[in-house]
């Protein structure tokens, strides 16, 4: 087959591509450098490029890339090198794949660790120690204090208090609800 110009947007480089492999494949033979985690087995879109201009010159789109991009061309323009061979004149944009603008996307970034520890002196340590098994061991007031067990009508000194505990409520039965109209029936005759 003959060979075809692919002008690489945005350097300006213009490359002679046969219609027989893959961009990936050229490209990669070329010296640039295109991102591809599956190797050009068309599981992964990390080979996305764009295309500029000649968009008829390329072959039509694989089940595989369907698969993975959708059937958006039309907007975005992007096409899997590892899927798409050359049959014409064509500009792409690999612009994502350059060194300086790359960001992969299985990269974990990493926060630096600070390198300075704060240590507690023993005198707060115990200090602090003490202070907690002071809170814990402090009784709440006399008035909140078992409230529920002292009658209404009680004053502070114990005078009038019986044995018996308070109410809280509740102790009443609850009235039969009738669920058949029959017994209003018969109680009106």
């Amino acid at each position: 087959m003959s060979d075809y110009k692919c002008t690489l947007w945005p350097s300006g480089e213009i490359l002679e591509l046969n219609g027989e492999d893959t961009l990936l494949n050229q490209l990669k033979k070329a010296g640039k450098k295109i991102k591809s985690s599956c190797g050009g087995c068309a599981t992964c879109s990390d080979c996305t490029i764009i295309v500029k201009s000649g968009e008829m010159n390329l072959t039509p789109q694989t089940f595989e890339e369907l698969r993975l991009l959708g059937n958006v061309f039309h907007i975005t323009k992007e096409r899997l090198s590892c899927q798409t061979k050359v049959t014409g004149d064509v500009t792409l944009d690999i612009s994502a794949h350059e060194k300086n603008t790359f960001t992969g996307k299985n990269e974990k970034v990493t926060v630096p660790k600070s390198t300075t520890t704060r240590l507690k002196k023993r005198e707060d340590i115990e200090k602090e120690a003490i202070e907690s098994k002071e809170k814990n061991q402090d009784k709440p007031s006399d008035t909140w204090y078992r409230h529920w067990e002292k009658e209404e009508g009680a004053d502070a000194a114990g005078s009038g208090a019986s044995n018996k505990p308070k109410k809280l409520g509740g102790n009443k039965r609850v009235k039969p609800f009738n669920f058949n109209d029959t017994d209003k029936e018969e109680n009106d005759k």
